[in-house]
């Protein structure tokens, strides 16, 4: 009887955990996530194999074809001075380069937690029978 409840472990386990991985490779990028055509090219120029296909006929240009509005410039300053303060963001990953991304070293963590809290459940299912 104790090895069908171990199964029954591994399965829920198993069921909760493997959704979870693929959060690290969620940051695949479209033309629509960048502000203009130079910031998607620094992304394909990081990385020549295109894994995010910003490069849709192969010449090394990225979203040549998307619409991106243009901003008119006048002596290569800006033409509307910004009002305010300056965005700096929320310190997420989110827009950066697929190489500018967090360690690894937080899913490894998250998973060691993740298996000490099923370990702990279940030594203490077991000494709760003894």
């Amino acid at each position: 009887m104790r090895l069908p409840r171990a199964a029954d472990v591994v399965v829920l386990t198993a069921a909760v955990w493997l959704p979870l991985t693929g959060t690290a490779s969620a940051a695949d990028l479209d033309c629509a996530d960048f502000p203009n055509q130079a910031a998607a090219q620094v992304v394909l120029d990081a990385d020549p194999a295109d894994p995010n296909s910003l490069d849709s006929n192969g010449n090394r240009v990225a979203c040549e074809a998307y619409g991106y509005t243009a901003v008119a410039t006048t002596a290569g300053q800006v033409a509307v001075q910004p009002t305010g303060g300056v965005a700096a963001g929320d310190g997420s990953s989110a827009g950066r380069a697929p190489d500018e991304g967090g360690s690894p070293l937080s899913y490894v963590a998250g998973g060691l937690a993740f298996a000490a809290a099923g370990g702990a459940a279940l030594a203490a299912r077991r000494a709760s029978r003894a």
